[in-house]
């Protein structure tokens, strides 16, 4: 072979190589300490397949000489009773377990504070990149100073890439950080890319715990970020969404659902001549695969974590009967959400009570015996780890005109609602949220020369005082009922021993009582 000829074929290769720059990106988000399987499927989802899956698909990826990124959106800590052994931990070595290059913070994983959080990240000592650009705290939180940073590189054939991590700066949550904040989540990416394209990356990677509606504003109004991985909407997208930001350039946006469902597999080329990147394929691959035995043996652990500071006879004790269906079966989802509603009102005797959808969620128990765990799992909240109990019940006082203005307040956060022994009327949607007209109390409008009892979740007062002054106005007096949700989904289990998709119509015949008037305000999508 002539020189000549071996320079041309160099220069081929070289050139075939600079424009073919193959990028995989596996990825996950709001697994929730979902560690044996997702919801209503117990052969699928799970940490053990987890492990398994992303294992293979980088062995795949390895042995097509392709570059692969493991990534999680945020969300792996509280939603499911696991995350309550050794408070927070095992599932944070869980998690450190299967894989993840980088992992950005999501809500439900500061919820409890940011000094258990320091704590933690003090004991595990995550191996993976941690990511909140825009959460910021005070030095005495050292460990999350040193664990949880704005972005992480990587370079790979000449190409460096940048993964930037976001999480929601919803008002909702944020007050769980103490003696700090989150920043808004555009103009810090628009701070952030531009310190990362001046540092000669190449591209550009959003990793964002903020929400579907979040991330295609973000596309456009961040304008140097090459693609999105979010989650925090739960939306199982089975295609790429792709959303063209004022440059012209079609921005790639991914999330995988909830609760381990889905592996997503991004497949990027990077074009070095154009520098331009686009994708290749994409698909959501069902969590299904042999388990991981050391990944379950550490489950394991979890449980054993749990049993002992419950017991397992008390955690394991059934309580009630489910005959309800899931949601993939055609049930009906807001059943389990006008339960836990009519347990608390009943529970402390108010005139109506409220309730959140996304407290609680899709993981209640259907055709089976319903345990003391189930119910956790079927509104698996906790602020502080000391209230191992989960939420409580609180209870106010409102005059009339306040139930009203509350109303209107909440209706703006756009969140779903569930009220008991309340009526109303829903008048028309509008992109803040859902108007609603005509709140009735014992079919009687309600009046501002009144005071009415009112029962919510923890979550709504505490929360709702970050709102606003006049939210927190609202709900100053706003008492502990000292009596967990967990309490009182129990006690009215006892009453009606069986759960059922007539529940809605039959209420008044199950428990011999009172007919409750219910309403259900959607969120909007």
């Amino acid at each position: 072979m002539t020189q000549k000829l071996l320079l041309v074929l160099l220069a081929t290769v070289f050139t075939f190589t600079a424009k073919a720059t193959k990028i995989q990106i596996l990825h996950t988000n709001d697994l929730h300490s979902h560690l044996d399987h997702t919801d209503h499927l117990e052969e699928q989802g799970g940490y053990a397949r987890l492990k398994t899956l992303i294992s293979s698909e980088k062995k795949k990826a390895s042995d097509a000489g392709v570059f692969n990124l493991t990534m999680d959106a945020g969300d792996f800590l509280e939603g499911n009773i696991y995350y309550l052994a050794d408070k927070g931990r095992k599932v944070f070595e869980l998690h450190d377990m299967i894989g993840f290059d980088v992992v950005t913070i999501g809500n439900h994983d500061y919820l409890m504070g940011t000094d258990d959080l320091d704590s933690i990240l003090g004991d595990v000592k995550p191996s993976f990149s941690f990511l909140g650009a825009n959460l910021f705290t005070t030095d005495r939180f050292q460990n999350i100073r040193e664990y949880l940073k704005p972005y992480t590189e990587y370079e790979y054939n000449g190409v460096k890439i940048a993964i930037l991590g976001l999480t929601t700066n919803d008002i909702l949550y944020k007050w769980r950080i103490n003696e700090g904040g989150i920043r808004d989540e555009y103009d810090t990416c628009k701070e952030y890319t531009e310190i990362l394209r001046e540092r000669g990356n190449d591209v550009i990677i959003a990793l964002t715990h903020m929400g579907l509606s979040k991330d295609k504003k973000l596309a456009k109004k961040c304008p140097e970020v090459d693609a999105i991985v979010g989650g925090h909407s739960h939306h199982i997208l089975e295609e790429v969404l792709y959303v063209e930001n004022k440059l012209g350039k079609n921005i790639p946006i991914v999330q995988t659902g909830f609760h381990g469902r889905f592996l997503g597999k991004l497949n990027l080329d990077w074009n070095a001549e154009d520098k331009k990147l686009s994708v290749d394929h994409y698909e959501l691959l069902p969590v299904i695969a042999e388990p991981d035995l050391e990944v379950l043996a550490k489950i394991e652990e979890a449980n054993e974590d749990l049993y002992e500071e419950y017991g397992e006879d008390w955690l394991q004790e059934v309580v009630g009967r489910s005959e309800l269906k899931s949601p993939l079966e055609g049930g009906n989802k807001h059943i389990w959400g006008h339960f836990i509603n009519d347990s608390m009102k009943e529970q402390t005797g108010v005139d109506f009570s409220i309730h959140v959808e996304p407290l609680s969620g899709l993981n209640y128990p259907t055709h089976s015996n319903i345990t003391r765990r189930d119910l956790y799992n079927g509104n698996p909240r906790t602020f502080e780890f000391d209230h191992k109990y989960g939420y409580n019940v609180y209870t106010a006082n409102l005059n009339g005109a306040l139930v009203k203005t509350l109303f209107k307040i909440v209706m703006r956060t756009g969140l779903p609602l569930y009220v008991s022994g309340i009526t109303f009327d829903v008048k028309r949607e509008t992109d803040k949220g859902y108007v609603i007209e005509n709140l009735r109390y014992k079919g009687e409008k309600i009046s501002s020369f009144r005071d009415y009892s009112v029962s919510f979740t923890e979550a709504i007062v505490r929360g709702g005082h970050s709102i606003s002054k006049l939210t927190k106005l609202i709900l100053k007096d706003g008492e502990d009922s000292g009596i967990s949700m967990w309490e009182t989904m129990e006690n009215k289990l006892e009453r009606i021993k069986i759960l059922d998709e007539n529940y809605l119509d039959d209420y008044g015949r199950k428990s011999n009582g009172e007919k409750i008037d219910r309403g259900y305000i959607p969120g909007i999508k």
